[in-house]
């Protein structure tokens, strides 16, 4: 407990010593989260987080980042299948040099700074009663955070390169052809993923749906 020192004073006209007494007690984690109308999270390392409270101050989200690329593969078909999608993984491959399935900027990036490793997978998603779309993700290890920034900084620059889809280093898939119009990339620390996502021929599938499954891939 905090203790404050106290001056000597006259008190209804006695003299009182100079002394130490208690500090104000600190309100509570639950106190503060009454008054800012928020709830409190303790985490492992004992912080706290208070949703709705502050704008400024969001929950961390370490528990929500992925610590490999394929548990990447594994949370984003978990989120597809739990929005009512039938998904079917068609194939995935996990290389340890990322120059040699990638083209354009991207592959003289990776010669520059070399991944540690590449994972890709290639999903095929289906609603009942929608269309079918085709989807690419590829997940880049890169050593450091610096050097994952900078590739996904040159990746979202549309024109500038990707790693080659699986569809297109090994076969021919539905007669689809990734634009890179349907795309979406989010990093993890050391981890750049990036998604494309493109409807199968003839399928007729609106923004909403596209923009879900990018989204939900994240």
């Amino acid at each position: 407990m905090r203790k404050v020192d106290v001056k000597g004073y006259f008190r209804k006209g006695n003299w009182v010593r100079p002394h130490t007494r208690r500090g104000p007690r600190r309100r509570t984690l639950g106190a503060i989260a009454i008054v800012l109308g928020g709830s409190v999270a303790l985490g492992s390392g004992g912080t706290a987080a208070f949703e709705g409270a502050s704008a400024h101050n969001p929950k961390p989200r370490s528990s929500q980042t992925a610590k490999s690329p394929i548990e990447v593969e594994l949370r984003a078909v978990a989120r597809w299948r739990s929005r009512g999608y039938q998904v079917e993984v068609k194939e995935h491959s996990q290389l340890g040099a990322c120059d040699t399935t990638a083209y354009g900027d991207v592959k003289r990036f990776f010669r520059a700074h070399p991944c540690r490793s590449l994972h890709r997978f290639m999903a095929d998603l289906r609603k009942p009663r929608g269309g079918n779309v085709v989807v690419a993700v590829s997940t880049v290890d890169m050593p450091d955070v610096d050097s994952a920034d900078a590739f996904k900084d040159l990746v979202d620059i549309h024109g500038t390169g990707n790693v080659l889809e699986l569809p297109k280093e090994f076969r021919a898939y539905r007669k689809v052809t990734f634009t890179g119009h349907r795309y979406r990339s989010w990093q993890d620390d050391n981890l750049v993923t990036n998604v494309q996502a493109e409807p199968v021929v003839g399928a007729k599938l609106g923004l909403f749906t596209i923009t879900e499954i990018l989204n939900l891939a994240a």
